[in-house]
């Protein structure tokens, strides 16, 4: 399995740990929950079962068969009872994938099983893993204020997407510019990245379009984790989202700008917006500087993925129902360093963590995310692709970046740039000017950064 590392960790001290034996696994349709967890239980006594949305008796008949008992008409006290009699031989994994399905149909399951978790299983001797695609379901079920569960404080384990340097690991060898593509096609979902990677193997040659085609326009494959299929099984206005989602994707990112865009008031696009963000779809952010400055708050999709589907294929919905695929290619050659300018800004946010982490860097950071100033009258925002506040030498720094996904070299006119912008909040503390490029540096600009020590190149070629 690629990555994950942090994730089993946080299994391993769950199971290790007396005084916790509930766990809420969430994260996106496709993310690799139940491969992670497959992981986390191969060495040890595990009863996995997966529900399935269905009558309140056959989904106990599944259960019961899960725990080796062949009668379609198992009791839940039956099946308990299996699973005591495995934790009689030391602790016992109890995992119920897809949990939301069952406590919606059997609505006396989660109040007897609390029961035997809190009773007959008291002293640690079953694990529960609770799992769900849904983190809306699982916060009314598993561990919001109202859920029988919430007296015991579960742990909340939330699966995200792999980092880029995680994700390249899945695919095979190819160029470092065709992965951050695919990277930014697929937003790191494991399940995408997947049929990116069989894509690759079978016929390399254009490898990108080849997986936009797989992923997106295929009448074969139905992702489940898609943003359509989840807000049509998570919400009753899908309409609203729909667009609010599609703004976000076009740069719309101000709660003023995606009111004009909605035609409806700024109190009511709040609550929506607060709505995906319980979802998992969208996130909001301050420059880094101001972090409870509301007029600067802006939001914005999550995953990459979600925002190809807005922001390319959506952009030419005729074409796609239409199946005219080469008008959404040159549509998609022609923005592409459009839409992946903010895949590979994210790509250099993992970069500078990573490399800090690893005590590679001659700054520590405290505090990292962007920096903008908005204009009013354009409702247009400059600014840098990164910011950081943290430490060189024992002093304060200010770390700046600019992330150039573009044919050309970064040019001098391109630093002087930056360097212009930092005066605008510059004091006289240790700075750092960082520019990442998937194209290289001009020779200059090599030339200054080798005499300067403060002005940093990373080229995409060595980011990972």
């Amino acid at each position: 399995m690629v990555g994950r590392e942090r994730e089993l960790q946080i299994l391993r001290e769950f199971y290790d740990n007396s005084d916790t034996n509930v766990i809420s696994v969430t994260g996106r349709t496709g993310i690799g929950k139940t491969t992670l967890i497959k992981e986390f239980v191969k060495d040890k006594q595990c009863i996995f079962f997966t529900a399935y949305s269905t009558t309140e008796m056959h989904q106990r008949a599944l259960f019961g068969k899960a725990v080796g008992i062949d009668d379609d008409q198992s009791t839940l006290d039956q099946i308990y009872s299996k699973v005591t009699a495995m934790s009689d031989e030391g602790t016992a994994v109890l995992v119920i994938d897809h949990y939301a399905d069952f406590a919606k149909t059997d609505k006396k399951f989660p109040e007897s099983l609390y029961k035997y978790m809190t009773t007959v299983w008291k002293q640690g001797t079953v694990k529960l893993i609770l799992c769900d695609s849904s983190s809306i379901q699982m916060e009314k079920s598993v561990y919001g204020p109202r859920a029988v569960w919430n007296s015991l404080h579960p742990v909340i384990l939330t699966v995200d997407t792999l980092y880029f340097d995680e994700a390249v690991k899945m695919l095979p060898d190819t160029d470092r510019l065709t992965e951050s593509e695919i990277y930014g096609i697929t937003g790191g979902i494991p399940v995408l990245l997947e049929i990116a990677a069989e894509g690759l193997k079978n016929n390399p040659e254009d490898a990108v379009w080849r997986t936009i085609e797989r992923i997106f326009l295929s009448k074969f494959f139905d992702f489940k984790g898609s943003p359509e299929n989840i807000l049509g099984r998570e919400l009753r206005e899908k309409a609203y989202y729909d667009r609010l989602m599609y703004s976000l994707a076009h740069g719309y990112l101000r709660v003023n700008q995606l009111s004009e865009q909605l035609g409806k008031p700024k109190d009511v696009v709040v609550p929506y917006l607060s709505t995906l963000m319980k979802l998992g779809l969208v996130t909001k952010e301050n420059p880094v500087t101001e972090p409870t400055n509301r007029r600067k708050t802006r939001y914005s999709l999550i995953s990459d993925y979600d925002r190809f589907w807005y922001q390319i294929i959506m952009s030419r919905y005729e074409d796609f129902v239409n199946d005219n695929r080469e008008n959404i290619k040159a549509y998609w050659n022609d923005h592409i360093s459009e839409y992946m300018k903010p895949v590979f800004i994210r790509m250099c946010h993992e970069y500078l963590l990573r490399q800090c982490r690893a005590d590679k860097m001659p700054f520590s950071i405290k505090n990292i995310g962007s920096w903008w100033e908005n204009n009013e009258s354009t409702g247009e925002s400059d600014g840098f692709d990164l910011m950081a506040t943290g430490e060189a030498e024992g002093k304060n720094a200010y770390i700046f970046a600019r992330c150039f996904f573009k044919e050309q070299q970064v040019d001098m006119m391109d630093v002087k740039e930056l360097i212009d912008l930092t005066k605008k909040i510059h004091n006289k503390i240790s700075t750092f000017y960082l520019f990442f490029s998937v194209n290289g540096f001009a020779e200059n600009v090599q030339t200054v950064s080798q005499t300067i020590r403060n002005i940093m190149l990373i080229d995409l070629k060595d980011m990972v």
